[in-house]
């Protein structure tokens, strides 16, 4: 566990929480860009978390479950384990789709990733 790292927020400090993680995603998706979970709880500075915590994984869910309902895409795409470079199973756990292994998965994240860059992507210069 992380120094200082919390297993818990307050009802006080969850919103800023969550606005803050949402930032911090939608940054990345600007700039195409992945995140691991460790470099996320490195740039929170509302609170210091652990990727590997109950409460780290619950905000970023409900983080990415409203940007979803708001049209943001799966957010939660972004967000890759440091040795693989794609999310963790609890991202594909979330999958209710029937597919046929773990190549179909990563060409679903992979769709999702495109998604939210193509969403989130910065104008291009000078056009």
């Amino acid at each position: 566990m992380r120094a200082n790292a919390r297993t818990r927020v307050t009802d006080m400090e969850r919103p800023a929480v969550k606005a803050e993680m949402a930032a911090i995603l939608i940054e990345c998706a600007r700039q195409r860009q992945t995140i691991t979970y460790g470099n996320l709880c490195d740039r929170l500075t509302t609170v210091a978390l652990d990727p590997g915590t109950f409460i780290f994984s619950h905000l970023l869910r409900e983080v990415c479950g409203e940007e979803l309902r708001k049209g943001h895409g799966q957010l939660c795409a972004l967000v890759v384990l440091k040795a693989t470079g794609i999310p963790s199973s609890g991202y594909f756990a979330r999958e209710i789709v029937d597919v046929s292994g773990p190549d179909m998965l990563e060409a679903l994240w992979r769709s999702e990733l495109d998604e939210v860059f193509s969403r989130w992507a910065e104008p291009a210069e000078g056009g």
